[in-house]
C-alpha cells in the first residue's frame, strides 16, 4: 500500500523509511488452524486428544489443568512473537525499512512476553503517558519502559524509542513545562528517541487549532498554539537523546522476572518492590536467561550484546521455575556467576519431573545464606543491594537519602563516564551524590541550552562524592571526563540580587484572529485570564509585551544581566533593543541579556504564546462568536482558565 501510494523509490532509503507497530491491543487469543502442529513443535509431544482445557474445568485435580494451562499459555506467547513480530521484522527487513516496535505496553489480557515481542524490532518501543498531580503514573508504563530499555541493552539495540507524553481528554492543555517531567522520566527509564505521540496532519490554514485523533495527543502540530516557539523544547529533547546514545548502558543487575507473566502484569498494580535503587538493572526473561546469557573468566554474565552484569536476581514471579531455567541457573553458576534469590517452589510445566526439580532445588539452595555451586553462589536473599555489597560491588549511584524521588542513568564512554539524574520531587533536594568513579572532575551538561559548568566534588577512594542542589522536578547531567588534579575542589556558585524592578504599565499587542483587540495597555502584570474584557481574558495566542527601561544602577555593562520574568503562561521570547535572546519554556523564566544591553535607554520585547485551552473555554460560552475549529469536545463553559501572558513580577538580577 505505501509503495502504491508513494512509488518505489520513496520506500525504503528514501521516502517511507520506517514502520511503527503500536501496542498489542488484540485481546485474548487461543487458537490458530496449525495450533497442534505448532505445540508439538515447540513442546516435544501432542497436546491431549480433545477440547483444550482451557478454562480449566475438567475431572481431576486442579492443579492438572493449571499444568496445562500454563504449557499452552507460553506456546502461546512464543507464537504471538514468531509468528506475529518476527513476520512484521522480516518483511520490513525485505523493504529496506527501519522497524519500531511496541509490545503490550498496559495490563491487557494479551498472551505473551513484552521482551520476546519486542526483541524482533529494530528499535524497541515503550510508552509512557502523561499524568496529573491528582493522578499518579501508571506502574505498568514504568514497567514497559523499562522492557524496552532491557531490551535494547540486553541485544545490543542502542536506540531505544517510546511513544512519548500520550495524553487522553486534555485538548491543547500541556504546555512543554508540563511535559518535561515526563519526558526526564523516560529518560532515566532508558529511553534515548521519543516519538512524540501524536501530530495529526493539519491541512488547512484558516482551521485552528484543527483536526485530532480522536481525544488523544500531544496535539503537536503546526497549528499549536506555541508552535513557533517550540524550538527550545524540541533541542532539549534532542540533547538528552544524543547525550543518552553515547557509549553503553551501565547495569550491575540482571533481573530475571519469571516465565509465567509479561512485565506488563507484574508491574500492572505496583511498581516492584524489590528493584536496586542504587544500582542499575536490566530486565531478563527466560529466553534471555537459557540461550543468552553466558559468564566470562571474571564470573561476570554477558549478555549477547556484550553487556556485563555482576549478578543474576530473581524476582519477579519466579517463585516457580522450569527444569530448564533451573539447569542453566546450575550451569552459569557452575561457572562462576553470582546468583541472588529465593529458591523456586515448583515447576509450573507438565513435562517436568517434580522429583528432578526437587533435587536440583535442593542442590543450588542447600541452606541458608550462600550456597557455593563450582566457580559461583547462590545467595538465598531478596535484598539484591546488601547482597551485592556482600561481593564488594559499590553502589554505582549513592544519591543520599534526600533523594528518595531520584533516578539515575548511567552510560560508559570511550573516555569517561555520564550520569543522568532526575529529581521526580516537587521540591527542591539537596545531594550529597557518590558516584563509582574515580580520577576524575565532574561536569555538569545542561539540557536545556548545551553549557556545561565545573561543580565542587571530593574524592573518596574508588568513588567521587558531589553536593549538589537539584530543583523541583529537573534534572542534569553529569560527565566524569576531565582528569581530576586535586582530591578536592570547591565551586562557589554566585549569588543573584535585584538591581531592578519593571513594574508599572505595560503596552501589549495581541495576535490578531483570536478574538483580542488589536492593543491593550495594562496598568500592571498580572494574568490576562483574570481581566475583566472577555476578549483578553479568554484569548489565546502570542501576545507581545514592551517596556523602555534605563540601565540598573549596580550593573556594569559587560557583565550578566538576568531578566527574571516571574511567573509565565507559557513560554516567553525575550527580545532587547531588536536583538532576540532566546526563549524562556520553564521556571525560572530567566535570560541573560546583558550582550543586548546599550547604554541609556533600552527596549525590552516579551512575545508570550499561551495554550489554546482559554480560548476554547471562551468558545463554550453562551453567544460567543467562535475562534476555534475542532473536531471533538473538549472544554465547558464553567472550565477553569488557565493563567496566562507574563504574569511577573519581572526583575533584573546581578551576580554577587
Amino acid at each position: 500500500m505505501y509503495k502504491e501510494a508513494a512509488g518505489d523509490d520513496l520506500v525504503g532509503k528514501r521516502g517511507v523509511r520506517a514502520l511503527l507497530t503500536d501496542s498489542s491491543e488484540v485481546g485474548s487469543f487461543n487458537w490458530t488452524p496449525r495450533m497442534v502442529e505448532q505445540f508439538k513443535r515447540l513442546r516435544g509431544y501432542a497436546p491431549p486428544p480433545g477440547p483444550p482445557a482451557l478454562p480449566a474445568l475438567v475431572p481431576g485435580t486442579r492443579a492438572e489443568p493449571d499444568a496445562f494451562l500454563s504449557v499452552y499459555r507460553r506456546t502461546l506467547g512464543e507464537l504471538h512473537a514468531s509468528e506475529h513480530y518476527a513476520t512484521v521484522a522480516r518483511i520490513a527487513r525485505e523493504y529496506g525499512l527501519t522497524l519500531y516496535g511496541e509490545a503490550i505496553e498496559d495490563r491487557r489480557p494479551v498472551i505473551g512476553d513484552d521482551m520476546a515481542m519486542r526483541r524482533y524490532a529494530d528499535i524497541p518501543m515503550g510508552a509512557l503517558w502523561v499524568w496529573t498531580d491528582e493522578s499518579r503514573v501508571r506502574p505498568t508504563l514504568l514497567g514497559d519502559m523499562k522492557g524496552a530499555s532491557s531490551v535494547g541493552h540486553f541485544y545490543g539495540k542502542n536506540i531505544v524509542a517510546a511513544e512519548s507524553m500520550t495524553s487522553a481528554l486534555a485538548p491543547w492543555a500541556l504546555a512543554p513545562s508540563d511535559l518535561r517531567r515526563v519526558i526526564d522520566l523516560e529518560f532515566a527509564h532508558g529511553i534515548n528517541r521519543p516519538v512524540v505521540h501524536t501530530s495529526v496532519h493539519q491541512p488547512l490554514d484558516d482551521k485552528k487549532p484543527g483536526l485530532s485523533l480522536m481525544i488523544f495527543g500531544q496535539f503537536f502540530n503546526r497549528h499549536e498554539s506555541w508552535a513557533e516557539m517550540a524550538k527550545p523544547w524540541v533541542d532539549y529533547m534532542a540533547r538528552n537523546s544524543f547525550l543518552l546514545q553515547q557509549g553503553r548502558n551501565v547495569a550491575d543487575v540482571a533481573y530475571f522476572y519469571g516465565e509465567e507473566a509479561p512485565i506488563s502484569a507484574i508491574t500492572a498494580y505496583g511498581p516492584l518492590a524489590d528493584t536496586p535503587v542504587r544500582y542499575a538493572y536490566d530486565f531478563v526473561n527466560a529466553e534471555g536467561l537459557i540461550d543468552g546469557l553466558r559468564v566470562d573468566g571474571e564470573g561476570r554474565l554477558v549478555a549477547p550484546s556484550g553487556a556485563t552484569y555482576r549478578v543474576l536476581y530473581l524476582g519477579g514471579r519466579s517463585e516457580r521455575m522450569t527444569l530448564p531455567a533451573l539447569k542453566r541457573l546450575a550451569e552459569l553458576a557452575e561457572g562462576g556467576a553470582t546468583i541472588v534469590g529465593r529458591a523456586p517452589t515448583s515447576s509450573p510445566s507438565l513435562a517436568d519431573d517434580p522429583a528432578e526439580v526437587a533435587a536440583l532445588v535442593r542442590r543450588l539452595w542447600a541452606g541458608p545464606g550462600e550456597t557455593r555451586v563450582g566457580r559461583g553462589r547462590i545467595i538465598d536473599s531478596d535484598d539484591v543491594e546488601a547482597a551485592l555489597a556482600s561481593v564488594g560491588v559499590l553502589p554505582d549511584a549513592d544519591l543520599g537519602a534526600a533523594a528518595k524521588d531520584s533516578m539515575f542513568v548511567h552510560r560508559k564512554l570511550a573516555d569517561g563516564d555520564l550520569y543522568f539524574v532526575i529529581n521526580r520531587s516537587k521540591k527542591p533536594v539537596k545531594l550529597d551524590a557518590r558516584f563509582r568513579v574515580s580520577g576524575k572532575a565532574p561536569e555538569i551538561l545542561s539540557a536545556v541550552d548545551g553549557r556545561s559548568t565545573p561543580v565542587s566534588f571530593r574524592q573518596d577512594g574508588a568513588t567521587t562524592v558531589v553536593p549538589i542542589e537539584v530543583g523541583p522536578e529537573q534534572s542534569f547531567h553529569l560527565l566524569f571526563r576531565k582528569p581530576a588534579t586535586t582530591k578536592e575542589t570547591i565551586v562557589a556558585k554566585p549569588a543573584l540580587a535585584t538591581v531592578a524592578e519593571l513594574g508599572g504599565s505595560w503596552g501589549v499587542t495581541f495576535q490578531p484572529g483570536r478574538g483580542a483587540p488589536p492593543s491593550a495597555t495594562l496598568p500592571t502584570l498580572a494574568s490576562l485570564s483574570a481581566q475583566s474584557d472577555p476578549a483578553i481574558r479568554y484569548f489565546s495566542g502570542e501576545a507581545i509585551y514592551r517596556k523602555t527601561f534605563s540601565v540598573p544602577k549596580g550593573y556594569r555593562r559587560g557583565q550578566p544581566l538576568w531578566l527574571d520574568l516571574g511567573a509565565v503562561g507559557d513560554l516567553a521570547e525575550v527580545s532587547v533593543n531588536g536583538r532576540v535572546i532566546g526563549t524562556a519554556w520553564q521556571a525560572p523564566y530567566r535570560l541573560d541579556i546583558g550582550p543586548a544591553m546599550r547604554p541609556g535607554e533600552n527596549r525590552l520585547e516579551v512575545k508570550v504564546a499561551n495554550l489554546w485551552v482559554n480560548r476554547l473555554i471562551g468558545d463554550a460560552q453562551p453567544d460567543a462568536k467562535k475562534v476555534t475549529f475542532v473536531t471533538i469536545p473538549t472544554f465547558g463553559a464553567d472550565a477553569p482558565l488557565r493563567p496566562s501572558g507574563l504574569i511577573g513580577p519581572v526583575r533584573l538580577e546581578v551576580e554577587r
